[in-house]
């Protein structure tokens, strides 16, 4: 295709759209909402001082041996901690304090950690996945109890796009003396916490959507799981979509977030593309602040549209997370000032799958029919299969009924799962035994019994489910679950799932313009294991 060239400085003066980049994926699933997410870290996880987290009037040590003497000596925010002294859970970053079952301090009591980028640009995202955590503690402590009567409790804490997380886990693990952490989300978060924090201290770690490959094979004594498929996958599902995608002689750029993540996966894609003309791969860095996610993204554009000798690429890979919608119109806008404009199919990967219809209805374009439909007929994103579609309508009820009428996108499903996941082990831990993240992970084979008592997390609204799941392990028997994101046949040796892949599209609500969703379109079928690889195939 003969496309116009024009100058670098000119494309500069082009971008105007780039000042209004936002940086929120949709949450309006509605049950075809995609499976996302490995939303990833930005900037450096750096530990800290936990103790200069612990926001207090007081500036003497109160002891304790109880729950109760902590909150009598202080307020309903403080707890009995890891060293018998009383210590606020409310700190700059765990800003909710400790959520105590049905809202009453009480000391016959499991405190879990959650960490997760809960502030913007990640909060579209990822608060539905933290509220799915909540929902899953209080439908578990409706319903039932841990071994010797004990309810469940948690503080949740803000990893500030990652750059937290290692500092919140260690408030949560030493300070606290939680036994189970939800999180993080991110996988170089996720690592990095797991690494420096949690492995070391003997803590069990549940990550609802981190999918870099390296977690696989961290030495983490058991302790580390994920309800999500490994990038090992996505990388050949992309790959293998982009081979059907170009035509002889076309040109493909990949663009990648420069953490974990996204540097793994588009390399692995680069190298999976066999007899793909991947003619540049280019990194981005992410900053937070919603209106310009990414840093330098004009530079960025420029530089992708003027790959190989001036001819824009017919495809552009996009693997990040909901930044890639500040990218796509940015390069939409560029585009359209050329003759003829040489608009591309942008494939992204499953982090930035959600993005997609808050790319179609961002303020800058939601006037503009023409190019809402361009964006409509060019995105596209591969993601995992992360919602089994009955479980998912029941939760997603229960959800919207607890958050004011709020759907929950399907990545919520993942921290619903990984909660009654925790909980359910810590549940078949027998009598007598402290619930400590060991004797958690000690209990996961309990859960994956193919012969076992088959819980199902749904069709019904109700939670009758929870209860009969920790009724038979309280008395030694075994579950085969399917939770709200699927069958949870965790590999016991990775800690894992092995799923397929969903090839998705947005796509108008009732011919709406201005109300995307996405649908899955095509079917990845993983070959049988080993085997990383599959096939694409229409649905």
């Amino acid at each position: 295709m003969l496309r116009t060239k024009f100058s670098y400085l000119s494309l500069l003066s082009a971008l105007t759209i780039l000042a209004c980049g936002d940086d929120t994926p949709g949450t309006d699933s509605g049950g075809s909402e995609t499976a996302d997410t490995d939303t990833e870290t930005v900037g450096t996880d750096e530990v800290g001082d936990t103790t200069s987290t612990t926001d207090s009037t007081d500036t003497g040590v109160t002891p304790c041996t109880t729950h109760s003497e902590c909150v009598d000596a202080h307020t309903e925010t403080w707890v009995c901690g890891c060293q018998g002294t009383c210590v606020n859970t409310v700190t700059a970053n765990c800003t909710e304090g400790i959520a105590w079952p049905d809202g009453t301090p009480t000391d016959n009591v499991v405190i879990l950690g959650s960490i997760m980028p809960t502030s913007p640009p990640f909060n579209t995202l990822v608060v539905p996945i933290e509220n799915a955590m909540k929902l899953a503690v209080e439908d578990f402590n409706d319903e039932t109890q841990l071994p010797g009567g004990q309810k469940v409790a948690y503080v949740a804490c803000d990893s500030l796009g990652g750059s937290a997380a290692v500092e919140e886990a260690q408030f949560l693990v030493n300070d606290i003396c939680v036994p189970a952490i939800i999180g993080p989300v991110f996988s170089e978060s996720t690592i990095a916490v797991a690494e420096m924090v949690t492995i070391p201290a003997g803590v069990f770690l549940i990550t609802p959507t981190a999918t870099n490959k390296k977690i696989t094979n961290l030495v983490d004594d058991n302790l580390v799981w994920r309800p999500i498929t490994s990038d090992v996958y996505q990388s050949h599902a992309i790959a293998d979509r982009i081979e059907a995608l170009v035509q002889p002689g076309d040109n493909v750029v990949i663009v990648h977030k420069s953490d974990l993540y996204g540097t793994d996966l588009a390399t692995d894609i680069y190298a999976n593309a066999v007899g793909v003309d991947i003619t540049d791969v280019f990194e981005y860095d992410v900053q937070l602040d919603p209106n310009a996610p990414i840093v330098d993204v004009a530079d960025h554009i420029a530089n992708t549209l003027f790959t190989d000798g001036g001819n824009p690429p017919e495809v552009i890979v996009l693997v990040g997370t909901s930044e890639v919608a500040a990218f796509v119109l940015g390069y939409t806008q560029a585009a359209s000032v050329m003759q003829p404009a040489p608009y591309p199919r942008y494939v992204v990967s499953h982090g930035g799958v959600p993005s997609m219809p808050d790319t179609i209805k961002h303020p800058a374009v939601i006037d503009n029919d023409p190019v809402q439909m361009l964006l409509y007929a060019t995105m596209e994103g591969v993601a995992p299969i992360i919602f089994d579609e009955q479980n998912f309508a029941a939760f997603n009820t229960r959800y919207m009924i607890k958050f004011q009428d709020q759907n929950a996108i399907t990545t919520s499903s993942l921290s619903y799962d990984s909660t009654l996941v925790t909980l359910f082990a810590a549940a078949a831990i027998p009598d007598g035994m402290p619930i400590t993240g060991a004797n958690i992970a000690a209990q996961m084979s309990k859960l994956v019994d193919p012969g076992g008592t088959f819980i199902s997390f749904g069709p019904d609204i109700d939670t009758t489910f929870i209860k009969t799941a920790v009724n038979t392990l309280s008395t030694g028997g075994t579950v085969d679950l399917k939770g709200v994101s699927g069958e949870l046949d965790f590999n016991l040796d990775t800690g894992e799932l092995r799923t397929n892949y969903l090839g998705w599209e947005p796509t108008p609500i009732n011919a709406n313009l201005d109300n995307p969703t996405i649908a899955p379109k095509r079917l990845y079928l993983l070959n049988p294991e080993p085997a990383t690889d599959g096939t694409w195939m229409d649905l």
